[in-house]
């Protein structure tokens, strides 16, 4: 059960901020359910209704503790090497591994789409738009949690990263 006020991670919106934990709401004519309301912390901004059923959807979003562990650790994290002649089912494995809310894991799918992104380019190929997608999607959702994890601006957070690991190592 979480509470208004927490932080969490959904699906595609990133890092939220819940604002009511009871919203009772009906859409489209339907049966009254009761939401959770989120509003993003991105500047894509509006509201996104969760219903209290699916919260197995929702993950606090990590500390600044844990936060700052997992930027030290970045380098360390593998990449996916998954593949497969059909694009769709390479699409919906990395879009599988972004729904688990889960930032070590964005940032596997998010080397790993960088990856494949640099190796067409360096064939001199136009880079798959299925890449270019995952790889915003992973990238929103790294700098979204970790941006409310550290309590910092989205548009600070890699130059945080690149602060503290130069730190670290020094």
């Amino acid at each position: 059960m979480f509470h208004q006020f927490d932080k969490v991670v959904y699906a595609n919106y990133g890092a939220c901020t819940i604002t009511e934990t009871d919203a009772h709401v009906s859409f489209g004519g339907g049966s009254e359910k009761t939401y959770y309301v989120l509003s993003p912390s991105s500047k894509r901004g509006g509201t996104v209704y969760v219903p209290v059923d699916h919260e197995d959807l929702m993950t606090p979003v990590i500390n600044r503790t844990e936060a700052l562990s997992l930027i030290e650790s970045i380098d360390l994290i593998a990449t996916d090497d998954f593949s497969n002649a059909n694009s769709k089912t390479v699409e919906e494995h990395f879009k599988s591994r972004l729904r688990q809310c889960d930032c070590a894991t964005a940032i596997c799918v998010l080397k790993t789409m960088r990856e494949r992104i640099t190796e067409q380019k360096r064939k001199k190929r136009l880079p798959s738009s299925m890449y270019t997608r995952l790889f915003d999607q992973a990238n929103h959702r790294v700098l979204s949690e970790l941006s409310a994890a550290l309590e910092i601006e989205e548009d600070e957070v890699v130059q945080f990263i690149v602060a503290h690991n130069r730190g670290t190592n020094a």
